[in-house]
């Protein structure tokens, strides 16, 4: 087993690594089938958010408003170092941007240049903002979706312009997108599962299950798994026979 005086707040396994981040800021290494754990951070920052991109880079948003990432195969390299206006609470990657939601509610992107310095990389904040943290976001080819703690889901084009903001869907924070080609899954607090078509921005159907708020959840094309803090069960749903 692995201990952390202060337990964890995130963890991500790789294929070769299992990455976690402590509750008192330490980033956590450990090589898969080895007991030594490396820290590739100490300076007991906390940590809003972390993502880990194609196996190897980690995103790692601190409370101070700093966006770091490492190579997880060169643990204490970090790639890229930059000082941000906002906390980023959820991230995506596509097409070298990097989506983003914040603990303040803006939604925007980052494009991605890894190869050359700080300055040369451009943030973007979309015009339109959530009325509170952003818990999640989505990306396909053509558009952008983000949730958050003010039970709204907002549609997005890549380049930010607003396509659809719903503010009734959810009752509660909305806490899990699934995006792909074909269809949209929120989902959240309040027993509710809201099923999307993501041509026309258009709820298609509404799921109530218990239980009351879902912590996690996976989604494969036709079968939901999702779970949660108030229930022992992590439940199995096959969304195409709803």
């Amino acid at each position: 087993g692995i201990n952390a005086e202060y337990g964890y707040d995130f963890f991500h396994v790789t294929d070769k690594h299992i990455v976690l981040l402590t509750n008192d800021g330490q980033i956590q290494l450990n090589t898969i089938g080895h007991k030594e754990i490396e820290c590739i951070h100490e300076e007991k920052e906390e940590v809003s958010y972390s993502y880990v991109y194609d196996d190897w880079q980690l995103f790692v948003s601190f409370w101070s408003g700093k966006l770091v990432v490492y190579n997880i195969n060169k643990p204490f390299e970090a790639m890229l170092c930059l000082e941000l206006d906002h906390v980023m609470y959820a991230m995506v990657i596509s097409s070298k941007h990097l989506y983003f939601g914040t603990a303040d509610g803006a939604v925007g992107k980052l494009k991605l240049d890894l190869e050359t310095t700080a300055s040369k990389n451009s943030v973007r904040e979309f015009e339109t903002m959530h009325c509170g943290s952003v818990y999640c976001i989505a990306v396909n080819k053509t558009m952008v979706v983000s949730g958050g703690s003010d039970s709204k889901v907002i549609f997005w084009s890549l380049q930010g312009v607003v396509r659809t903001v719903d503010h009734v869907t959810h009752v509660g924070v909305v806490r899990h997108i699934f995006l792909n080609d074909w269809i949209m899954i929120s989902s959240g607090d309040a027993h509710s599962i809201a099923i999307w078509d993501p041509f026309s921005c258009k709820l298609e159907n509404f799921l109530h299950r218990n239980p009351l708020k879902i912590k996690f959840m996976e989604f494969d094309g036709t079968v939901m798994v999702y779970g949660s803090p108030d229930s022992n069960y992590v439940i199995y749903l096959s969304v195409v026979d709803q």
